[in-house]
């Protein structure tokens, strides 16, 4: 008991050591470039991930281009075929313009709603 008293006591008179005045801006500042490095970091990433995605669909097109597509350099004007319409192939692409059309309509109304979302956010 008298132990436990002489060490608490021992304890509080011994003074903790004093932090230098510049300690918080010093661990802000260490705090802030951890963040940018942090952003940067993330930045380059991305940065790598596009570019890579990108070589690879550029690589692939090629690919494609060189294995599928015949090269004859002799230049002629395209031939396009002839189109006969009927009945049935003008309601097929009626329909698929209705399609394109609602599609529009949709990835506008997306468009308008995220926008009006973020600047919702934003305030």
């Amino acid at each position: 008991m008298n132990n436990d008293k002489a060490i608490r006591k021992v304890l509080q008179s011994t003074e903790s050591p004093r932090l230098s005045a510049d300690f918080n801006s010093r661990l802000m500042a260490e705090v802030y470039r951890a963040v940018e490095r942090k952003k940067k970091r993330a930045y380059v990433l991305g940065l790598c991930l596009i570019s890579g995605v990108s070589l690879a669909l550029i690589g692939l097109a090629v690919y494609v281009f060189v294995t599928y597509i015949p090269w004859n350099f002799a230049f002629e004007l395209p031939k396009f075929p002839k189109i006969h319409f009927s009945s049935e192939s003008k309601s097929m692409y009626a329909f698929s313009f209705y399609i394109a059309f609602l599609s529009l309509i949709l990835i506008g109304l997306d468009y308008w709603i995220r926008r009006k979302w973020m600047m919702k956010k934003m305030k």
